[in-house]
Formats: C-alpha cells, sequence, structure tokens
C-alpha cells in the first residue's frame, strides 16, 4: 500500500509534512522517512513540522499488521521497531528542528514520534485525544520512548504516564508534559511554523548550543535496543496475543459487522425515539443525539422527561469543562432532545428504543402505545438484561420488527451494544438494528434469545460462585482478593452492591415464577434473599450490602458477614483457588452459551466479555483463557474445584468436554456443529 503524504514548504524554509488516514506499520514508515531524510539533508529547509491529518496524527497503531507480524515467528517486527526506533532517535537528535502540531488524535507510537520532536504543540478545544492507547493490548512503547520521557520529565511522572492507557484530553495532555503548547486550531500550523523557523535562527547564532542539544537527545543506546527487544518480546507473548485478537481484530470485525445478515440494504437513522427518561433512557438518548440523531425522549410526565433532559445537561457541562467535550457542539447535542410526555410525538420516528422499568407488564403497555404512534417503518428495540425477547414481543403488532438492545451502563461511556434476536426477529430487522448500532459507534455482538442472553447470565455466574463462597464460610476478604487477583475491574462482593442486592433478588424471583420446578435455588442466593427482606441490606444504594458504604464513598465489608452468611461453618481458601472459581464460573457459563447456541462465535464471546463487564483483559476473554491454559488442564483444573469445593458450577459442559478428548481448542472447534450434535 502506498501511501502519499501532503509536504509543503513555507517562505521561510519550513517543511510540513501531513500525513491522512494512515496506520502506523511499515507503509506509513515508508511513506514519512524519506520525506524526513530529505528535509534534513536540504540545506534550503531551515526545520520541520510534523502535522495532523484530518483524523490521527500520523495514524494509530496497526492492529492487524501488528498481529500477523507477532505471530509469524520473523523478524518482521523487530526490523520494524527497530526502523520506527531509529527514525525517533533521528529526529530527536536531528541538527534542525522538529516540531509536532498534533489536532487530532495522536496515540501509541505516533504519539512516541511526537514526543522525540524538540516541541509539540495542541490545538485548544476538545474532539481529539492524546494517549498510550497501545497499553489497552498489553503493549508497552514501542520506539525507545521510556528512557526519552523519563530524560524530560523523571522517572516517576514518565512511568505514571507509561502505565496508564487512559486517552487524555489536550489539556489534561499539556499538564502532564505530553503537549508543550496549547493554540487555537486555526493557528496551529502557523504557531509551530514560527517555532522552527526561530529556533533555526537561534541555532545558528549558538551552535555550541545545537550541538549539546544533539548529542544528549539520542540517550544510551542500550537502553533504546532493551525497549525495543522489550516490545517486541512482549508482542509475541500470550497476553499480547490474546488481547490483540481480540480488543483488535475481533473487534474491528465486529465495528465492520462482519455478521451482519447478506443482501440487505442499510437504513440509516435520522430520528430515534426513546421511551424513560432515566438513567438507562437518558444515556441511549444522549448517543443518539451526539450521533446527530433527532431523539424524542418520552416519560411518564412531562416533568419526568424535562429532569432527564437536565440530568444530561448536567453531564454534558460537567464534560465540557474537563476539556473531553466542545461546548458549541455540546450545546447542539442537546437541542437534538425533546422531552415528553405524550406518544403521538413518536410520529415519524425510524427506531423506538424502550428503557422503561424492568417489568414485562410495563414493557408490554409501552411497546403497544408506542408502536400506536410510531408508524408502520419504525424498528422496535427493548433494552433489557434478563427478559427474553420473544416473550416481550408478543405485546408487538409487528413481532419481526421486534428485537433486544442491551445497553450497558453508563451508556455514553461502555462500547458494547448486545443485540438480541427473538424467535420471529426477521435478518432485515437485524440488519438494520447493527446499522443503528454502528451508527452511534458502539460494537455490537449478536445473539439469540433465552434468559440473561450472554452477557447478563456469564456475569450473575461470577457473582453467584462468590455468594456460594460466602454460603459454604469463607472469608469475604478472600473472595473479593480472588476477584482482585483475577484481573476483574470490581470484586464480586463489590459489584454486587454497586448492581444492587434487591435487583438481583429480584430476577430471581422472577426466574422463580418464570420456571417453576426446574428453577434451583443455590445457598448464596438464599443467602442474597436473606439479606435483603430479612436485613434490608439491598446494596449501595441504601449505604448497606456485603459493604457498609460512607457517604464520601469509603467502604468495608460487613463485619457481621461471614457469620451471617454460613454460621459456624469455616472453609479455608487460598487466593489462587478463588481467583481460579471466579474465572472458571465465567468461561464455563460462556462455553454452555456457545453450546446451547445462544451466541454461535468464540471471538464474539470474547468480545462481549472484555468490552461488556471489563473480564479480566489481560486473558482476551474467558474463551482464550481456556485455550491459554489448554482445553485438557482447564477440564482437570475444573473437575479439582467442583469436587473440592462442590461446585456444579465448576463441572466443565459436555462439549468441553469433547474438545479436550480429541485434543481441540475452543477457537478451532465448529461449536454450530457441536449445537447441532447435542
Amino acid at each position: 500500500m502506498s501511501i502519499e503524504p501532503e509536504c509543503v514548504r513555507n517562505a521561510d524554509g519550513v517543511v510540513v509534512l501531513r500525513l491522512s488516514g494512515a496506520a502506523f506499520g511499515p507503509a506509513l514508515l515508508d511513506a514519512i522517512e524519506p520525506r524526513i531524510d530529505d528535509a534534513l539533508a536540504d540545506p534550503s529547509t531551515v526545520g520541520v513540522v510534523l502535522a495532523s491529518g484530518a483524523q490521527a496524527f500520523l495514524g494509530d497503531l496497526d492492529i492487524e499488521w501488528l498481529a500477523r507480524a507477532a505471530a509469524a515467528g520473523d523478524d518482521t517486527l523487530e526490523r520494524c521497531a527497530q526502523r520506527a526506533a531509529a527514525l525517533a532517535s533521528k529526529i530527536d537528535a536531528s541538527g534542525k528542528p522538529i516540531a509536532a502540531a498534533i489536532g487530532a488524535h495522536a496515540h501509541g507510537p505516533a504519539l512516541e514520534l511526537a514526543l522525540a520532536c524538540r516541541r509539540r504543540f495542541g490545538a485548544t478545544g476538545a474532539g481529539y485525544s492524546i494517549g498510550f492507547t497501545a497499553l489497552r493490548f498489553g503493549l508497552p512503547t514501542m520506539l525507545g520512548t521510556a528512557p526519552r520521557l523519563a530524560a524530560r520529565l523523571g522517572k516517576e511522572a514518565a512511568l505514571k504516564l507509561l502505565k496508564d492507557p487512559t486517552a487524555l484530553t489536550p489539556t489534561a495532555a499539556c499538564e502532564a508534559g505530553l503537549l508543550d503548547e496549547l493554540v487555537p486550531a486555526e493557528r496551529l500550523i502557523e504557531r509551530a511554523s514560527q517555532w522552527v523557523a526561530l529556533t533555526a535562527v537561534q541555532r545558528s547564532q549558538r551552535p555550541a548550543d545545537a550541538a549539546e542539544a544533539a548529542a544528549v537527545a539520542g540517550h544510551d543506546a542500550a537502553a533504546l535496543h532493551a525497549a525495543v527487544r522489550g516490545f517486541v518480546d512482549v508482542a509475541r507473548g500470550p497476553v499480547a496475543h490474546d488481547m490483540l485478537r481480540t480488543l483488535g481484530l475481533s473487534v474491528a470485525a465486529a465495528n465492520r459487522l462482519a455478521s451482519r445478515p447478506a443482501g440487505i440494504g442499510t437504513r440509516s437513522c435520522t430520528h430515534v425515539g426513546v421511551l424513560g427518561a432515566g438513567l438507562m433512557g437518558g444515556g441511549i438518548a444522549l448517543v443518539c443525539a451526539r450521533a446527530g440523531m433527532r431523539v424524542t425522549m418520552v416519560d411518564m410526565t412531562i416533568e419526568a422527561a424535562q429532569r432527564g433532559l437536565a440530568a444530561l445537561a448536567k453531564q454534558e457541562a460537567s464534560g465540557v469543562a474537563s476539556g473531553r467535550l466542545d461546548a458549541a457542539e455540546s450545546e447542539a447535542t442537546l437541542a437534538r432532545i425533546r422531552p415528553t410526555a405524550r406518544y403521538a410525538d413518536l410520529d415519524g420516528v425510524d427506531i423506538v428504543v424502550e428503557a422503561v422499568f424492568e417489568d414485562r407488564h410495563v414493557k408490554a403497555d409501552a411497546t403497544r402505545r408506542a408502536e400506536a404512534s410510531a408508524g408502520p417503518g419504525a424498528l422496535f428495540a427493548t433494552n433489557t438484561s434478563t427478559l427474553p425477547i420473544s416473550g416481550l414481543a408478543e405485546a408487538s403488532v409487528r413481532p419481526e420488527a421486534f428485537i433486544g438492545l442491551h445497553f450497558f451502563s453508563p451508556v455514553p461511556r461502555m462500547p458494547l451494544l448486545e443485540i438480541i434476536r427473538g424467535r420471529q426477529t426477521s435478518d432485515t430487522t437485524l440488519a438494520h438494528a447493527m446499522d443503528f448500532a454502528r451508527a452511534i459507534g458502539k460494537t455490537p455482538i449478536v445473539v439469540d434469545d433465552a434468559r440473561g442472553f450472554y452477557t447478563t447470565r456469564v456475569v450473575m455466574a461470577y457473582q453467584a460462585e462468590a455468594f456460594d463462597m460466602l454460603a459454604q464460610g469463607t472469608d469475604p476478604a478472600i473472595v473479593e482478593a480472588g476477584g482482585v487477583a483475577a484481573g476483574m475491574p470490581v470484586a464480586p462482593l463489590a459489584l454486587s452492591d454497586a448492581v444492587a442486592l434487591d435487583l438481583i433478588h429480584q430476577i430471581n424471583l422472577q426466574a422463580a415464577r418464570d420456571l417453576g420446578d426446574a428453577y434451583r435455588w443455590t445457598p448464596g442466593y438464599e443467602l442474597v434473599g436473606r439479606m435483603v427482606e430479612r436485613e434490608g441490606r439491598k446494596g449501595k444504594k441504601t449505604a448497606h450490602g456485603f459493604y457498609d458504604h460512607e457517604a464520601d464513598g469509603r467502604k468495608a465489608l460487613w463485619p457481621a458477614l461471614r457469620g451471617y452468611a454460613a454460621g459456624e461453618r469455616r472453609i479455608e481458601m487460598s487466593i489462587a483457588d478463588a481467583r481460579d472459581r471466579l474465572l472458571a464460573a465465567q468461561a464455563l457459563e460462556t462455553v454452555r452459551c456457545l453450546e446451547e447456541g445462544v451466541i454461535a462465535d468464540p471471538s464474539q464471546c470474547d468480545v462481549g466479555a472484555l468490552l461488556g463487564w471489563g473480564f479480566a483483559p489481560w486473558t482476551g476473554g474467558p474463551l482464550s483463557w481456556i485455550d491459554r491454559l489448554g482445553v485438557r488442564a482447564c477440564v482437570a483444573r475444573c473437575d479439582a474445584l467442583a469436587e473440592q469445593y462442590a461446585s456444579e458450577r465448576l463441572r466443565p459442559p459436555p462439549g468441553l468436554r469433547r474438545v479436550a478428548e480429541r485434543g481441540g481448542s475452543v477457537y478451532g472447534t465448529d461449536w454450530a456443529a457441536e449445537h447441532r450434535g447435542r
């Protein structure tokens, strides 16, 4: 692939080099390295400005190339990393001043090249971010940036930045030392060019200063080589392999809508109806409005709808104040949302997203009223985390146009959208729901209808195993330590308090009513029921659950919890066993979803796990975790845990045992065939 950069020389002899739309990899290096060499060798050129393209500064990491190169096992990756590091050193040690003008996203090795420049200018305002986002894939810096940044900021400040994958706003990046100066966007290139021209003049007047600067800029060659070698070793390791596969390749495939039904035209949404102005409904309205769609947000009263809009306005104001959002764009976003109590105002919408209370009767009433007003061409989507879609669709006059869209809270921040296909949902409805997901910037996974679908079902297995551990007499601190050791973003008891124990109990009561004799109350769920009904401990919202919560955000495990949960029973469990029980409970439930045909593709399972509830990112997902252990070893470990701790949840399902017997892998198995053969 050939990339042609835009190269412009101004009257002062400053060359401005700009690239648009190129991912960071060999092709980008082929494009910019000769241009920089030419500029540095040309006597008429006094210096260089590396400028942002329309979408990014130079380009973000080419994940597909990196994954292939890391898996190849040859020297392709190392040669590219060494070449890029050499270019960064050349920029750093250049006798001519080189500046970076950043007005678009600067991530990964592109940011590293910017840090090799003598000075970095950023555009004021929002709309772009800066950070070492390759850390999301378990990767360190690539171009020897650690010693360079440590020399500039000090070791402690440099390490703090290098360990954090958070993308910073321009203001925060300037405060952290990643940018040197912020200027209005319309003056960005002008200001950077002026600095280069002036610095070139000053260097010509003080050659000793320039020589000293060049001498110290390259840093220790051995340290730079070690940094490159470290990047290559990590990139070839199992953690980066699995994280790259899931967060890079599989997420990219999901965002391309690779599983979208073929032969169906795309549908654009310009007007969205949202039922409910609470936390979920408001969040859904906000992401739609940010995507440029008009939103009609309906609640029971106009006052409730207006309160919902006011909450969104407060949220947007906070984003503007922090520099994450542009004030004008935020104002335009809010102007697209119309609060109302009239279902008749849904006339003409392209899609209705229902986000009312999690009760089938309330949802049925909302469905009937919305469909009567929205018109026959509108899709109808229900946002539910547990209630089967096919049952909810019984209230619809057009069940073929009825689908589940499970958003995650907080909606503006969470990237996943779980799309649930009911028994009568048509391929056209599914395809258009996937189009909607892409339009609002969500990564979709598609699952078939079942209680809890995929994500909620597996999260509940994580929580349920923790509840059973308590009921067996495990120290609550060990339960939580197991979650932390597993790499989960929130330990299971703290997560349950945040979700609300009364909601968990209500879900179980509903399941018991629906399933009758087939439902089995576990000791852990009985414990949650007692805590809610007898003790009134409902979780964080009431300040008392598994934890006692303080108003200032501090919390401590309920001192009486162990005795209340298990009486005199006590078992001593290692943190390693607690960790493996919590990981295995989720991984095995994921396999059951594959076996039962709830979800068809292992890669979608892992994407859903990492983006939906933050399953231990270092694993690449629950199924990648199984394959990394080896299916046979995983089955043996789970059997041992199930036997030792009397946990049926940890008994591997038949399909996984068959894979183990033939020496296969989860990713290498045809799960559709396994489902047909059950």
